[in-house]
């Protein structure tokens, strides 16, 4: 039972990737106005604006990436301007990250759109496929960040 399930579970994987970029990254990404800038950049810039002063490490570890790559995101948006670092007060060794009025000021003007997936979502799913579709996102959500 145990190499039936798993065998089940690498295939799912496999299979779901591609449909997901596909069908979900892709039209979010289509449709993002400011087309320099990575989705996960921009998710990054998202994280600033909701959680203030972070350390790298902080900003690594909620984007779940390693902290060379964040620290290159974070070059990039200090190279665009949407950010300032700080010395760390407390640690001489450490920067703290912010994000600053222009990168407060790009989120505004540079919204994620999520509407022509929404429309996508309602024009090829019944009201009930769009509930399991929903739902199934929340499950995969909730049990991804117990691997936290």
């Amino acid at each position: 039972w145990e190499d039936t399930m798993n065998n089940t579970l690498h295939k799912n994987i496999i299979h779901i990737l591609p449909h997901w970029h596909y069908k979900v990254e892709r039209s979010i990404k289509q449709n993002q106005k400011h087309k320099n800038m990575s989705y996960e950049t921009y998710f990054c810039l998202l994280i600033l604006e909701k959680d203030g002063l972070m350390k790298m490490s902080e900003i690594a570890k909620r984007l779940r990436l390693s902290k060379q790559h964040a620290t290159q995101m974070i070059d990039k948006l200090y190279q665009y301007e949407l950010i300032e670092r700080q010395d760390d007060p407390n640690d001489r060794r450490s920067i703290l990250i912010c994000i600053n009025k222009n990168g407060q000021q790009f989120l505004k003007e540079n919204p994620l759109d999520t509407t022509p997936l929404q429309e996508q979502i309602q024009q090829h799913l019944t009201p009930q496929e769009q509930e399991e579709f929903n739902q199934s996102i929340a499950t995969l959500l909730r049990l991804l960040k117990k691997w936290d």
